[in-house]
């Protein structure tokens, strides 16, 4: 008798740990989707994050080109000056000769009616188009194929307008005059300039001091007049 509630406790005990893994077997398998459903989700969201600060990054970025380029182009846009007031720029080169002990007398001129620059831009390129002609009829072998030179052409002033600047001062000064004007916040052009003395100097006192000859002036000291034909880049005349 005892045998059969043994034999009938250990059917018992397997039946429920059978159903007992049967169930943990359910619910892990359940869970393990899951899991799996949580686990991709996560990971979806880490790359959108990713995607989404590598977008900030690059459009902070594009942002700070796009500023860069404007202050540039803000830069570039106030070296010319503008064609309606051109008081900001006479200021500039009457500055330039007053702080390099310069005197200074400043006038406009229609550089179109130079003569020296009337064709100076042109045979330039005309001479380059000569050369660059007779290099092809060189090779071509036939003297006939050579073609006319082209008619010097008027060099295109539409955006620079010219001024005489008359300077007197010392040789010295001539020099810091135009630095400054190569430094200055314009597209400034000189064209050409002469330069002449106004009159040799000698030394206080005669030709000798304590017997011995006198030293020639440097040429930093020697008083020059000068005219130099300059021209400034515009803004197109609005």
């Amino acid at each position: 008798m005892l045998k059969k509630i043994d034999k009938k406790i250990c059917l018992a005990v397997g039946a429920a740990v059978l159903l007992s893994g049967g169930l943990i077997w359910l619910a892990v398998f359940w869970q393990l989707g899951k899991i799996r459903q949580v686990s991709d989700d996560i990971q979806s969201e880490q790359l959108d994050s990713l995607v989404r600060d590598e977008r900030s990054r690059k459009i902070l970025e594009t942002a700070k080109e796009l500023g860069d380029v404007e202050k540039s182009q803000e830069k570039i846009g106030a070296m010319y000056a503008n064609k309606e007031d051109l008081v900001p720029f006479i200021r500039t080169v009457e500055n330039a000769a007053a702080l390099t002990g310069n005197s200074i007398k400043i006038s406009v001129v229609d550089l179109a009616k130079i003569k020296s620059l009337a064709g100076k831009d042109a045979n330039t390129s005309s001479q380059a188009d000569e050369e660059d002609e007779a290099k092809a009829s060189s090779q071509k072998g036939s003297q006939d194929q050579k073609k006319a030179a082209p008619q010097n052409a008027k060099p295109d002033f539409s955006n620079q307008l010219g001024f005489s600047v008359e300077l007197a001062g010392k040789y010295g000064a001539l020099i810091d005059f135009l630095t400054k004007l190569e430094n200055a916040p314009y597209l400034i052009r000189v064209y050409n300039f002469q330069v002449s003395p106004v009159a040799k100097t000698s030394q206080p006192g005669g030709g000798s001091v304590g017997g011995a000859p006198a030293l020639p002036i440097g040429e930093g000291e020697k008083n020059v007049n000068t005219i130099l034909t300059i021209s400034v880049y515009t803004d197109g005349g609005k």
